[in-house]
């Protein structure tokens, strides 16, 4: 297998066993590559060590069963290997800024850390193989969904200063500014649209608005929380982002990477 179909393969066995005893090890077994090699791979392609990754996907799939179950919160961590409320509720913490009871009363979007999907590439004008170095969700189970959108606008954001972040006050706190960037999305929301993560500071809500003008209000009621501050540890730090807009096309063959990248473009354009 070449790197990338190792890479595909090491994500779908995560996926099938996040609520067994999955580890790098067995990943590694499952690929049929050394641990170390795979290690060292994941987390240049990705930007992630195996272990955070199967944690993140962990606690985002116990985010949708708090809000999809009636399982209490203690059978939620014992179902995703927590060996207690208490650990679980710290990892949970870590991860969404909320504890998980104060999550189930107050939230409705869960998919803060959406599964990974290999990266795309291309070849350059020297035949060379160049691979895109941003980060990728796969959120083709989504797509149905938003083609019957058609006509509709997305509204595409982008986070300002996720790296700058990251450098000065460790990835701990870009977690919770990723997370206070989800919220305000989320709670600005109405019940018809649908909040996404596609990348890693990059975020897409589908809205129902056949009018840009609706869809730039929606995007400044949440706008107008930038420099709005979070606390990672004893640091407070402010957190923005920026939009950008998407028509989601009408009826016809939309194929999902085009759509995808619809997304991305119009994210990154509002960088300008």
């Amino acid at each position: 297998m070449n790197k990338f179909e190792i890479l595909s393969e090491a994500l779908d066995f995560i996926e099938e066993n996040l609520t067994s005893s999955v580890t790098p090890e067995m990943c590694a077994d499952k690929c049929r590559y050394s641990l170390s090699n795979l290690q060292k791979m994941f987390r240049c392609t990705f930007h992630i060590g195996i272990s955070d990754y199967i944690s993140r996907r962990r606690l985002t799939s116990a985010a949708r069963d708090l809000l999809e179950t009636k399982d209490t919160v203690l059978d939620i961590a014992l179902k995703y290997g927590y060996n207690s409320h208490e650990v679980f509720t710290r990892a949970f913490i870590r991860l969404w800024n909320v504890s998980p009871a104060k999550f189930r009363r107050e939230r409705r979007f869960s998919d803060i850390f959406p599964k990974l999907t290999e990266p795309r590439t291309t070849i350059d004008e020297r035949g060379n193989i160049v691979m895109d170095s941003k980060k990728r969700f796969d959120i083709s189970h989504l797509y149905d969904f938003i083609k019957e959108r058609h006509g509709k606008y997305a509204v595409c954001f982008d986070m300002v200063g996720l790296m700058y972040i990251n450098d000065t006050y460790g990835h701990p706190a870009g977690d919770i500014a990723i997370a206070e960037c989800l919220r305000r999305i989320d709670e600005a929301s109405g019940d018809d649209m649908l909040p996404i993560r596609i990348g890693g500071d990059e975020f897409v809500l589908i809205t129902d608005f056949s009018e840009r003008d609706k869809a730039e209000a929606a995007a400044e009621k949440i706008l107008a929380l930038n420099g709005g501050t979070v606390t990672s540890g004893d640091t407070v730090f402010p957190v923005s982002m920026r939009a950008g807009y998407a028509l989601i096309p009408e009826k016809g063959n939309i194929r999902y990477n085009e759509l995808f990248d619809s997304f991305i473009i119009a994210g990154r354009a509002a960088e300008t």
